[in-house]
């Protein structure tokens, strides 16, 4: 079927109707071409209205739509802006990591120059002290054999103390290597403690300090390696007899419910702890101990022939036997406390554990 605008129909009805009027009313033609041109006004005017109607529905809908699209368009840019600002976030907070461990390695290399000049000082002081015996017993210039056995004994002290030295910067470059593991099996607690206070027993003596040693509990049996832990034990004991000049160190063994380093609670553990009245730490400073290459105070701790070594090789030992260490001090001069924990032994079967 055809189909007709709606105005045209409208007007071609109001036509029909004004013929049909005039016809019977007789109306000149004048008067017919002027309601004609008034109906054909009239239909035209409202298909002008009805047609801006269609318009501005059609203008209403392309302005809906292109809200709708600029609104879309606004949420993209505020999920890129976002984005954005959380990459920009994430680059800063890795340069700032960055520089930080930037700032940290320049710190080790500059603890690591200021260590190699300690230590070259105290590997040339025994060296020194041996070669200047030597020398004297070579050129025949002791007066009596009581003098000769003087200087040899002070060649040998100064042999032990320069292997010492030696061992330690070799167990820690071990140890940061990876290359050193631990023979975990059970032994006695007491035994290993009292063999590492027997090789100290000549240093006790020279300096006229008093041992005070409290064993709370017989027979204490750990996981740990013999050798290393003596090792550990021998460290410890020789820091806290060469930082005290007079007093006294007192040595505690007892069992404690404590956080084991997994983190599990309520669990039984072993602790010694070693207690002087010495020249004690400065608690702000006592962290840095277990830092390579790093000592307390330089003008505190040279005079006493430390590298800072002994405490960083007993924390890695320890921490590889599932075991902790702990420091603590009041403040100057007024003595040292450290803990050692260590894991009770569940079993006598042997096993190795490596540097992880």
């Amino acid at each position: 079927m055809l189909s007709l605008p709606g105005p045209v129909l409208m007007a071609a009805g109001f036509v029909v109707a004004i013929a049909i009027v005039c016809w019977n009313g007789h109306l000149s033609g004048s008067k017919w071409a002027a309601i004609l041109i008034a109906i054909l006004a009239i239909a035209w005017g409202l298909g002008m209205a009805i047609a801006a109607g269609r318009e501005r529905r059609q203008w209403r809908r392309e302005k809906q739509a292109l809200e709708t699209s600029l609104a879309e368009f606004r949420d993209r840019l505020e999920l890129e802006k976002q984005e954005l600002e959380h990459n920009l976030k994430d680059h800063i907070d890795k340069y700032q990591t960055l520089r930080q461990e930037n700032q940290t390695l320049h710190q080790i290399n500059a603890r690591k120059d200021e260590f190699l000049r300690q230590t070259s000082h105290e590997l040339r002081t025994p060296m020194n002290g041996i070669i200047c015996s030597l020398q004297l017993l070579l050129d025949e210039l002791c007066d009596d054999r009581e003098e000769e056995l003087e200087l040899l004994q002070q060649a040998h002290q100064s042999s032990i103390h320069l292997l010492g030295l030696i061992n330690q910067v070799l167990d820690l470059a071990k140890i940061e290597s990876g290359k050193v593991s631990v023979e975990l099996k059970s032994i006695d607690l007491h035994a290993s403690l009292t063999a590492a206070l027997y090789l100290q027993f000549a240093n006790f003596r020279q300096k006229n300090l008093e041992l005070h040693r409290k064993d709370f509990v017989r027979g204490i049996k750990v996981q740990a390696d013999p050798i290393k832990l003596k090792q550990i034990f021998i460290n410890l004991i020789g820091n806290a007899i060469k930082f005290t000049d007079r007093g006294s160190i007192t040595i505690v063994t007892e069992i404690r419910q404590m956080v084991t380093p997994r983190g599990e609670a309520n669990t039984p553990m072993a602790v010694v702890t070693i207690k002087d009245t010495g020249i004690g730490i400065d608690p702000n400073h006592k962290d840095k101990l277990f830092e390579a290459f790093q000592v307390e105070d330089e003008s505190n701790i040279n005079p006493y022939g430390s590298t800072g070594l002994g405490l960083v090789i007993s924390k890695h030992l320890i921490e590889m036997m599932g075991g902790s260490i702990h420091l603590m001090s009041p403040g100057r001069n007024q003595g040292t406390t450290v803990e050692l924990v260590l894991p009770l032994a569940e079993t006598d079967e042997f096993h190795e554990v490596g540097d992880n």
